[in-house]
């Protein structure tokens, strides 16, 4: 028993020598460093993507709404003089705001509704006149700015604000978030371009919409030429030099993209 148990005493060598654990360590090390990499690739690539989105969801907010009021701009069943303006919008209680069609702005009426509901339908009928004030038009119980018959955008910071009295007070409110800069176009019924509001009849919007966060692995050197001075493919400048429109290059770190359509004018010219 004594020759058996110095035997398994003395022969008892588990366990790692220095170097063997210094090799463990070392591959460990390599095998960590390849995960965090491969984590931080796809971090990356998520947060880009993650921006991208955010900004084309922008862009189509904010054409969505314009076009849904953009093609109403004219509209009235039993009168004329509704369109785009130039002068000023009031809410009836001795309120105004001035209000303008240019390239920055843009502003018109549509007859959407009237004061009365003549068949009892719950719906207000047409009137023929601009209601200044806010209405519950389409008999939802609820007043909302799509109801509103005087329309205005304005680019007020980085918001894309609508303009409203829905609180019986005249307001802007702000209807998407993250636009760089924004752009209006008027067409003649020709597709020449014109600054007179009764001889439109399409809008050609650019929107540069910007990502939320910087990104610090991207800088931003790009150049965003809107529909008014168009890319030229040859030089990868705009086609027309300063003081034409052109956007950037910004040189940060916020990502961006620029959308272009062009809008008929449904009701106008009819």
């Amino acid at each position: 028993m004594k020759k058996y148990t110095d035997f398994f005493l003395t022969n008892n060598k588990n366990g790692f020598t220095l170097i063997e654990l210094m090799i463990t360590m070392l591959i460990s090390g390599f095998v960590i460093a390849a995960i965090y990499s491969s984590y931080k690739v796809q971090q990356e690539s998520y947060t880009t993507q993650e921006a991208v989105a955010e900004m084309q969801q922008n862009n189509r907010a904010a054409i969505a709404l314009l076009t849904s009021d953009i093609r109403m701009a004219g509209f009235s069943p039993i009168a004329g003089g509704f369109g785009f303006v130039n002068g000023t919008f009031d809410n009836g209680a001795g309120q105004s705001e001035a209000v303008t069609t240019d390239a920055s702005n843009i502003a018109f009426t549509a007859d959407l509704g009237g004061t009365v509901d003549s068949d009892g339908d719950g719906i207000l009928d047409y009137n023929g006149t601009i209601d200044r004030a806010c209405q519950d038009i389409n008999g939802d119980g609820n007043t909302d700015m799509s109801e509103m018959e005087q329309i205005a955008y304005r680019l007020n910071g980085t918001n894309l604000q609508r303009y409203s009295t829905t609180t019986g007070i005249i307001e802007w409110h702000s209807a998407v978030e993250n636009i760089e800069d924004i752009e209006f176009s008027y067409l003649d019924d020709t597709n020449v371009v014109t600054a007179i509001p009764a001889d439109i009849r399409a809008v050609q919007v650019s929107i540069l919409a910007r990502a939320s966060r910087v990104d610090r692995n991207f800088v931003n050197t790009l150049l965003y030429c809107p529909a008014s001075n168009p890319l030229n493919s040859a030089t990868g400048l705009c086609t027309n030099p300063a003081p034409a429109t052109s956007w950037g290059p910004y040189n940060d770190n916020l990502r961006r993209r620029l959308l272009i359509t062009t809008i008929q004018c449904r009701n106008i010219g009819l």
